[in-house]
């Protein structure tokens, strides 16, 4: 696994430990986490209403836990989430019982996206759990 592998590279892998499980339905218990990061994971997951995804970020997540997830949020990328706009995603998603949602692009942030600043609506959500 390209993870573990990174992990030695990195001389960290006596801190890591690396599960395999499903996005839809993580194997972890409810609020086990005090933060959650998915990098360009989420448009890779086919499903009528990516939202689901949320709820298991959610899910695991303990009260006050953070998450940051990076991937395409524009476009047609939005709609994968049934709804209409950025704003209504953000909305969507304070429902869940999430405080503090922020959107941001990458360019906004600062981050050189170098060859691949190609990618348009390269962005990340952010919240906490309430």
């Amino acid at each position: 696994m390209g993870a573990e592998r990174n992990a030695l590279i990195e001389k960290v892998s006596d801190r890591c430990t690396f599960q395999i499980g499903n996005a839809l339905d993580l194997p972890f218990k409810e609020g086990e986490f005090q933060l959650v990061v998915s990098t360009f994971a989420f448009h890779e997951i086919h499903v009528p209403d990516q939202t689901v995804l949320l709820n298991e970020v959610v899910r695991v997540l303990t009260p006050g836990g953070a998450f940051l997830v990076c991937d395409l949020f524009a476009g047609s990328f939005v709609k994968k989430y049934k709804v209409k706009s950025m704003p209504e995603l953000l909305q969507k998603i304070e429902l869940l019982g999430i405080e503090g949602v922020k959107h941001k692009t990458l360019k906004e942030t600062g981050v050189n996206l170098g060859r691949f600043a190609h990618i348009w609506g390269t962005a990340y959500l952010s919240g906490r759990k309430a």
